[in-house]
């Protein structure tokens, strides 16, 4: 049997956690820069206030419905993730996080079991432990599981498909909800086929299905109609790692966006060693704020311009090397920019990186490579991300003599402490 746990408006819950004052106020999470509205609790959602709106136009409107508005604190919702996680891990024998606030959690077919009776105490445990309110859904598919857990949002929290009426439920449940079919092919299948809901959509023929849908189609019906088809989600590498950040303030001096490029570059590089891959291509991209109106079209500048290792790389100094020569191509000294963005093309495994034949790198360089940025790796992760960075990353300070921060560094006026990753910003009690 597979339980979907999903977090009820994560972002929102995690910021009630600490703050029991705003238990009964509607809450919403912006994103980078306090742009645009990324999280609303339920409470927003029935005011009518929508994920997408821009903040500053309704920003009276939020005012005047008494809405907390933070800004996004991923440090925070990561933690809290892993905390959820832990605890689903001590229950279940096998779990596979699809999301920082999904996860899918594996359970055999015990006999004498109520499937019902363990997501309630699962969801208690969490609620107890970590005070994030999460819903449940219990099925013999991955897809089923998605659908019970919407339809458990809805009810108690706890949904079970093999205590439910199936084909009323299929049969009152929107094709474009499924998981795996989505708007894209559910107009292929109302306007072809006649196709509005699920029920309908677990009908399909397969050999229509796998013709029209996909193979991810053709699974998606074979879930619906209780056959496993979806296998766990691979920790598989990625094609390409991009990191970027808008500045909260346009910025002209080039000291300052190498800054901001060496912070972007060795998140980029950690991620992808992490991952343990190298990188074939660099590129980077430049660019000021859109113009909107004609007559500061002139303002307007977007430039990238990429470079490609003779031999795959993750090794910081040389990736950032490569990057700040790329930057120093785009840059303009008259231009406002407003974003640097970072990439990391060509992705291999580190082991199985082809090498030149008759490379200028001795093998003693590479070990001692490896060694320097597994050292870097180990204490930043002991210590903190960004313990250890290149030189690079200090050549402007992020706070200005008179307080203010350097105008390169996201603008987050409305952000909550770190309460469970910085012990300067534990919770008094008085």
């Amino acid at each position: 049997m597979i339980f979907h746990i999903d977090a009820n408006s994560f972002y929102a819950s995690c910021e009630h956690i600490f703050r029991p004052d705003l238990r009964q106020s509607p809450i919403a999470v912006l994103t980078n820069n306090d742009g645009v509205v990324i999280a609303l609790d339920q409470k927003c959602k029935d005011l009518g206030l929508k994920r997408g709106d821009i903040y500053f136009k309704e920003k009276y409107r939020y005012q005047a419905f008494s809405v907390k508005v933070f800004s996004s604190n991923y440090t925070l919702y990561a933690d809290i993730s892993t905390r959820l996680n832990t605890i689903y891990n001590y229950y279940a024998p096998e779990t596979e996080m699809y999301s920082i606030d999904e996860s899918f959690l594996f359970f055999p077919d015990w006999i004498n079991c109520s499937f019902t009776g363990l997501a309630k105490e699962i969801r208690n445990a969490v609620l107890q432990q970590v005070h994030v309110p999460v819903s449940i859904g219990i099925a013999p598919t991955k897809t089923l599981a998605k659908l019970c857990n919407k339809l458990a949002k809805r009810a108690d929290g706890v949904f079970n498909w093999q205590e439910a009426d199936h084909r009323q439920i299929l049969s009152s449940y929107p094709a474009a909800d499924v998981w795996g079919i989505g708007p894209a092919k559910a107009e292929l299948l109302a306007s072809r086929f006649g196709i509005h809901t699920a029920l309908a959509v677990s009908e399909f023929p397969l050999d229509k299905a796998k013709k029209y849908l996909s193979i991810n189609g053709f699974r998606t019906i074979q879930e619906l109609n209780g056959i496993p088809a979806i296998d766990d989600i691979p920790s598989r590498n990625r094609q390409n790692i991009t990191v970027s950040r808008s500045f909260a303030h346009g910025v002209r001096d080039l000291a300052q966006i190498e800054t901001a490029l060496a912070e972007y570059t060795q998140l980029a590089v950690a991620r992808m060693r992490s991952e343990h891959s190298c990188c074939r291509i660099v590129s980077i991209y430049l660019m000021t704020a859109r113009a909107y109106t004609q007559k500061d079209a002139e303002k307007e500048y977007f430039n990238g311009a990429m470079a490609e290792f003779n031999e795959p790389s993750d090794y910081l100094p040389d990736i950032l090397s490569t990057a700040k020569n790329l930057v120093h191509r785009l840059y303009r000294p008259q231009y406002n920019y407003r974003k640097v963005m970072v990439n990391l093309f060509g992705l291999e495994p580190g082991t199985a990186s082809q090498l030149l034949l008759f490379s200028s790198r001795k093998d003693a360089d590479r070990k001692k490579q490896q060694a320097v940025m597994q050292a870097c790796d180990d204490i930043n992760r002991r210590f903190g991300r960004g313990t250890i960075h290149p030189g690079l990353r200090s050549q402007t300070n992020d706070i200005r003599t008179d307080g203010t921060k350097a105008d390169w560094i996201m603008h987050r006026g409305l952000l909550s402490p770190d309460y469970t990753t910085s012990l300067d910003s534990l919770p008094e009690v008085n």
